[in-house]
């Protein structure tokens, strides 16, 4: 037991700077918010960013997932909005001074969770602004003077349109999972129409897990004088992840189709639901049909509904169900209770999964970009967890050669700028 308390303590601090928030140049105001969400010590990656983002110096910040990137730009932004109210220089009508952009709905929700969270003890004005929500809530919104407005591009841009959203005081825009923004044509036009309407020297905040050379080569194209702020994580999974391989080719002699691979993962699946009950566990799935057959797998397996709990989560449920399942499982604590969640890759985007025991790749990933973020939905913040990969056929080596890499603490992706 002392041993394991040990390795756990040597993992949360090798996950937080030696550095104080005061030395970080933080305010009494918003090291008070911090201690009440019981953040006494940054991470790595806000003790990188905390100086940078206070500076408005437009930024990358790069690393593993749960490694508190969101906190890494909203608390210096924070500070910031504060210090110029001090100045006299207030949000207005339509204007908001920040404006943070994310991919999904629910991403955005989080952020915004993470804003009024710090507003209790730094008074500010925050708001959402994505689809499934009433627009007339969020034009009254916009018309209060928001500081910070969390949303979506393409409801970003229908705000715009209609102008009821205006730019004129714009400081700071956030990218978050900027690699993920990068494949939406309705982001490129958000960000043609904000470089056209606010001022020049708006300051840029790119956030993402992942930096392929190709997301990087972007940024610069665009953003040239921003500063690289790359965790000491990135592309790396968590020292507490426990990868484990499940082969689900079947036998030399044994039938390999699509059919019988699923048959053969339902079987690991379902050995996996006879051993020790894990409270959270988040299944991966890379279609929204596989995703419903596993639903189908685990609601059989306990057809009164007292062992398990199973919430889907993908996109073509409605965002209403989606935001529902996802609240349903990340406040689960029936002790008798296993949840489940099963997802698509929306799951891997940037959510806050704290206290997932456990997750499993039905389906492998197509990318290895894809495959960080999934594992790490578990194992964050210096914690444990265990992920099992189910693979067939080519999956098994490709498999292979990236846990051999994770195990050697060798990066999934080459990191720009650094030698490997």
């Amino acid at each position: 037991m002392g041993s394991k308390r040990d390795e756990e303590k040597k993992r949360v601090d090798a996950f937080l700077s030696t550095k104080k928030f005061q030395a970080l140049g933080a305010s009494q105001e918003m090291i008070a918010a911090l201690s009440s969400l019981e953040i006494v010590r940054p991470s790595e990656i806000q003790a990188l960013s905390y100086k940078q983002v206070m500076r408005g110096n437009s930024c990358i910040i790069a690393d593993q997932t749960g490694s508190g990137k969101t906190l890494a730009y909203l608390a210096p932004l924070v500070q910031r909005l504060r210090e110029d109210e001090e100045k006299g220089n207030f949000s207005t009508a339509k204007n908001p001074r920040v404006l943070v952009l994310a991919p999904t709905s629910e991403l955005a929700m989080q952020v915004l969770s993470v804003c009024r969270a710090l507003s209790t003890t730094c008074p500010l004005k925050s708001m959402v602004a994505t689809g499934g929500f009433k627009w007339k809530t969020q034009v009254e919104n916009l018309a209060s003077g928001p500081d910070i407005v969390v949303a979506t591009p393409g409801r970003f841009l229908h705000h715009l349109e209609e102008e009821t959203i205006q730019l004129g005081k714009l400081q700071s825009v956030v990218l978050d999972e900027v690699d993920i923004l990068f494949e939406e044509e309705e982001f490129v036009e958000a960000m043609q129409r904000v470089r056209k309407l606010a001022s020049k020297d708006v300051q840029y905040i790119h956030v993402t897990a992942t930096l392929p050379t190709d997301v990087h080569d972007k940024i610069f194209n665009k953003h040239p004088d921003s500063v690289p702020l790359l965790g000491p994580s990135l592309h790396l999974t968590a020292p507490g992840l426990n990868e484990i391989l499940v082969d689900c080719s079947g036998d030399d002699d044994s039938e390999k189709t699509p059919e019988a691979a699923f048959e053969n993962k339902k079987k690991e699946l379902l050995n996996l639901l006879g051993e020790k009950r894990v409270p959270k566990t988040i299944i991966f799935c890379n279609k929204i049909e596989t995703c419903r057959k596993v639903e189908n797998i685990l609601n059989r397996y306990d057809r009164s509904g007292t062992k398990l709990s199973v919430l889907p989560y993908h996109a073509a449920l409605s965002q209403e169900a989606r935001l529902q399942s996802l609240q349903d499982f990340l406040s689960s604590q029936k002790p008798e209770v296993s949840t489940f969640l099963v997802c698509t890759d929306r799951a891997s985007r940037g959510l806050d999964s704290v206290g997932v025991g456990r997750v499993i790749l039905f389906d492998y990933p197509r990318d290895p970009s894809e495959y960080i973020r999934r594992v790490g939905r578990t194992a964050r913040a210096g914690g444990a967890g265990k992920v099992f990969v189910f693979v067939v056929g080519k999956q098994v080596s490709l498999a292979r050669k990236v846990m051999a890499r994770n195990e050697k603490r060798h990066p999934v992706h080459a990191v720009p700028g650094a030698s490997t």
